[in-house]
């Protein structure tokens, strides 16, 4: 039986590479057939927990669908423990209403697990150093507290996915004490650490039993907490056909769940288990506008078509948790070319990501294992620019999440930045100048006599009061530092 299973295993196998992780660390090879522990009673022909078997082609659930609602998905990443004084489920959701105005629509929450205190960095120790997959942390709250926090932001109309670590475990994982054989060793025995990350332990992904294990937990929040996904810490660290089972798990459960992988785009991981990787290559590309770079750069973050397959799409980001604790803030990173490419975010291929405290246009770098609270004004600085932009990823069908048109409007300019976006007779099209002076007589071809422009950022002032501009307008347009506009078309 095992001999058997272990060769459908090795034909049969969906995702058989592991791809680069979006900070290039060193990646994991798949486990071949016969190092898994198997059980006895393994069926054939079918998922089993952990392991991609045989599966039928007539399988519902194995096809690659992408929810209606990730169309126009607008991702908030939330800190739980940095967001108030109080650091809880309950004051967070306090926020809510105002996230709400701002246009948020789906809360990616970092992991809520209790933490390690052994070989804890800092005082409170990483939120990636899970002790318990299936408690949440009791400085956040209790489970019934987390409970509310989800029926109130469902009532309210947000999605919730929950930050899932599942290449490592903290030390006081029970998992450690009961099944080392779930974990790897070196050639002493002795448990080791992934990397520098020294406060969490290696998980041994040739261990069926312990993959099995890992889904039911992901399994126990979908089904009991009605969690709407998970953004899949270290994606690229794990077996593919880990990642591949787990989900069909999941969608047997909820088949309209978001996953998001933290690694680059790769058909690899799109080829079933991820609707979305991370936009790095974008980012990379955005950070580098301050400096003023050629604007010919950027169109190469754009162009998903050869990094997804049909159906996913990349996450577009200009910071995350990772990136403000250690490459510095929006302001540090950006200055006043976070307006333009905030846009720019909404309006490429793929998802926008917004990180905490992005909207207030924070200028500090929040401490990963200690309380750093974050400091919110009544009336945060870009909440009223993320509204505007939220109301026209959400509102047309060319900024569709799947959509893969793009297509540059302006030629041989190093800082005027145009494309267009095309979806069932609705254009969207973005015109920038990324350059830190003005420019003058500088001409685009909008491809249409008319368009709506539907918002306007002078460099200063932002004004959606809805205009109409023509093709002609912009044959010879004078620009102020980081100016831009959006305009739509729908044609009749």
């Amino acid at each position: 039986m095992k001999r058997l299973l272990a060769l459908l295993l090795a034909v049969c196998m969906i995702g058989t590479l592991v791809a680069c992780s979006s900070d290039k660390k060193e990646e994991q090879k798949e486990p071949k057939a016969n190092e898994y522990i198997m059980s006895d009673n393994v069926k054939e022909e079918t998922v089993i927990d952990g392991v991609m078997t045989d599966i039928l082609n007539d399988d519902p659930i194995l096809k690659r669908t992408t929810p209606s609602w990730i169309e126009t998905c607008v991702l908030y990443e939330v800190n739980i423990r940095q967001y108030t004084e109080e650091g809880t489920f309950a004051a967070f959701e306090k926020h809510l209403d105002r996230l709400k105005e701002t246009g948020i629509n789906t809360l990616w929450l970092m992991p809520i697990h209790p933490i390690s205190k052994t070989k804890r960095k800092g005082t409170l120790g990483s939120y990636y150093s899970v002790t318990d997959y299936k408690d949440v942390n009791p400085e956040f709250g209790t489970l019934d507290d987390f409970k509310h926090l989800m029926t109130t932001a469902h009532k309210k109309g947000f999605k919730v996915i929950l930050d899932w670590v599942a290449n490592h475990t903290g030390w006081d994982n029970a998992w450690i004490t009961e099944h080392k054989d779930w974990y790897k060793t070196n050639k002493n025995g002795d448990i080791v650490s992934p990397y520098d990350w020294t406060d969490t332990a290696q998980l041994n992904y040739y261990n069926y039993e312990m993959r099995a294990e890992m889904i039911k937990c992901m399994q126990y929040w979908v089904e009991e907490m009605g969690v709407d996904g998970f953004r899949c810490d270290h994606a690229s660290g794990v077996s593919m056909s880990f990642w591949n089972a787990a989900v069909y798990k999941l969608k047997s459960i909820n088949s309209e769940i978001l996953m998001l992988a933290e690694a680059g785009g790769n058909t690899v991981m799109t080829q079933y288990a991820f609707d979305a990787c991370y936009n790095d290559t974008l980012y990379g590309q955005s950070k580098s506008v301050i400096n003023g770079v050629a604007v010919s750069s950027i169109q190469q973050g754009m162009k998903p078509s050869d990094l997804y397959v049909e159906g996913s799409f990349p996450m577009n980001y200009l910071d995350n948790h990772d990136k403000n604790s250690y490459e510095g803030t929006i302001v540090e990173n950006y200055g006043k070319t976070y307006e333009p490419l905030l846009a720019m975010s909404f309006l490429a291929p793929g998802m926008p990501m917004i990180y905490s405290s992005n909207e207030e246009g924070y200028d500090h770098m929040i401490e990963f294992f200690e309380k750093d609270t974050i400091q919110w004004d009544d009336k945060p600085k870009y909440a009223p620019l993320m509204a505007a932009l939220s109301k026209v990823k959400t509102e047309n069908a060319a900024l569709n999440s799947t959509n893969r048109d793009f297509k540059v409007l302006t030629k041989d300019e190093d800082y005027l930045f145009s494309f267009s976006r095309n979806k069932d007779n609705n254009t969207v099209i973005y015109v920038a100048n990324l350059y830190d002076k003005a420019l003058s007589n500088a001409a685009v071809d909008l491809g249409v006599e008319n368009a709506k422009c539907v918002l306007h950022y002078d460099g200063e002032t932002l004004d959606t009061k809805e205009t109409t501009m023509s093709n002609s307008d912009f044959a010879k347009m004078s620009y102020k530092p980081y100016e831009f506009y959006i305009l739509t078309v729908d044609a009749e």
